[in-house]
């Protein structure tokens, strides 16, 4: 009978060598799956932007004008109390956009008008970045209490400024489509991406007292203070006054035309606050 020879197992060698190239092909997956991840992250903010600015449309075709920052609308101050159900005695634009994005059963119910019922409150998913990197897992800021968070900011100079519609008005909305976007739409920006934290600052759709805290969900030029928007900082270091950029490739913004654009981050200054101006007669320039 033939003895079987036992058989002889890697050395140290060969498995410091496999280990090796386990190694370097996991170094070389990981940078792509964090692409992919990115890629995926900047596709879904492009739809929550588009989701927003087509809900502008309908909302106009529905009231015939467009919601302030925070105010009573469309208009109608009773007989509505605090705590009533839709529509609410006050609110932002984003929640009166609600039902335009198919989140009408948010826009029902009591309280979530209403940044100081933090029970009632909840994460609305269109409104948040999933590459936002200071966004709460669940989609709750805890900095300015318990509220829904969001990751975009309306363009106050659309909405506000020029159209001398004041902040907690009773009559709520002077813009119009496409009355007050006298340099056109698609030249218009009327909303961005932003931190939901920003320099201790949290961002909440339920805003209803902007005139305090502008910045909360408002952004315009006079902002801008010679900036555009902020590339590459963190939620500690950005300027809560500006947009954020999500990624160093640029800024995803929804334009007035439903459609959504990305900024590079090389725009000039003066282009910049052309695209947030709907009226200032300026032609944007060619790095727009």
């Amino acid at each position: 009978m033939k003895k079987r020879l036992p058989r002889a197992g890697f050395t140290l060698i060969e498995l410091l060598v496999v280990i090796a190239i386990i190694a370097i092909l996991i170094g070389l997956l990981l940078p792509a799956v964090q692409k992919v991840r990115e890629a995926a992250a900047r596709t879904q903010s492009k739809n929550n932007l588009k989701q927003l600015s087509l809900a502008l449309h309908n909302c106009n075709d529905t009231f015939g004008k467009l919601p302030a920052i925070a105010a009573q609308f469309p208009g109608t101050s009773g007989p509505q109390t605090w705590s009533s159900p839709a529509p609410a005695y006050t609110g932002s634009i984003f929640y009166y956009l609600l039902p335009f994005i198919e989140e009408d059963n948010e826009y029902k119910t009591p309280g979530n008008w209403n940044d100081s019922n933090s029970a009632q409150v909840k994460a609305v998913k269109p409104f948040i970045h999933p590459g936002d990197p200071t966004a709460p897992a669940n989609g709750i800021e805890t900095v300015w209490g318990n509220n829904g968070t969001i990751s975009y900011g309306a363009n106050a100079q659309v909405f506000d400024g020029r159209l001398n519609t004041a902040w907690g008005s009773t009559n709520g909305g002077s813009a119009r489509i496409p009355a007050t976007f006298q340099d056109g739409t698609s030249n218009t920006i009327v909303f961005g991406e932003r931190y939901a934290i920003c320099a201790g600052v949290g961002r909440r759709w339920t805003e209803t007292t902007p005139q305090n805290n502008p910045w909360s969900i408002g952004v315009s030029w006079w902002n801008v203070n010679g900036q555009t928007f902020d590339v590459g900082k963190t939620g500690a270091n950005c300027n809560y006054n500006n947009y954020q950029a999500m990624s160093l490739g640029g800024i995803n913004v929804g334009l007035g035309d439903g459609s959504v654009r990305t900024v590079n981050p090389g725009i000039s200054v003066t282009t910049w606050q052309n695209a947030l101006d709907p009226g200032d007669g300026q032609v944007l320039g060619s790095d727009w």
